[in-house]
């Protein structure tokens, strides 16, 4: 069934929102998940991690994902087209959330349909981590905030998904 089919088919419920929002939720609930479903960021970790076949974080705490044997832990940073990736609340002194992860993975969402994954990139966490630092020592302390460009992706990292089909 396609989402068109299944609004078709509720259509004349009433809230059909609710149940929708209703409906995802439980399908949440039953994955295991434990963090609200409008979480900050939650929803697109789950479609990057159902994409590139890794289990999604549970709980919002530690890595994004990690792969389906748990030995690697991933960070995903995701954006609309035309934006930049950032990574938030960073400094010098809680690198390790870089350093802690075994690859980044930056996804990149259609600019009109921001559900739509168009592209995805594989990062070193050396990499990242390199550009964070050097990003970190010319930022002011009130920033907290880096942002890593479309074309710095694209240059540093490895394109290892895209999905370029009209909707």
């Amino acid at each position: 069934m396609t989402a068109s089919e299944l609004l078709n088919q509720i259509k004349n419920e009433p809230n059909v929102l609710g149940l929708l929002v209703d409906t995802l939720n439980l399908y949440k609930n039953q994955n295991g998940f434990e963090q609200d479903l409008l979480t900050p960021g939650f929803v697109k970790e789950w479609l990057i991690s159902d994409i590139l076949g890794h289990d999604c974080h549970k709980t919002k705490h530690g890595a994004d994902a990690y792969s389906k044997d748990g030995k690697e832990k991933y960070e995903y940073l995701s954006c609309k087209e035309g934006g930049s990736f950032q990574l938030d609340r960073i400094h010098k002194g809680n690198l390790h959330r870089i350093e802690r992860n075994d690859s980044f993975f930056f996804a990149q969402f259609d600019k009109d349909n921001g559900l739509k994954c168009k592209r995805i990139w594989k990062g070193n966490t050396d990499v990242v981590l390199e550009e964070s630092i050097k990003k970190i020592e010319s930022m002011s302390d009130s920033s907290k905030h880096i942002g890593f460009t479309s074309k710095w992706v694209n240059e540093n990292c490895e394109l290892i998904f895209e999905n370029l089909k009209p909707e």
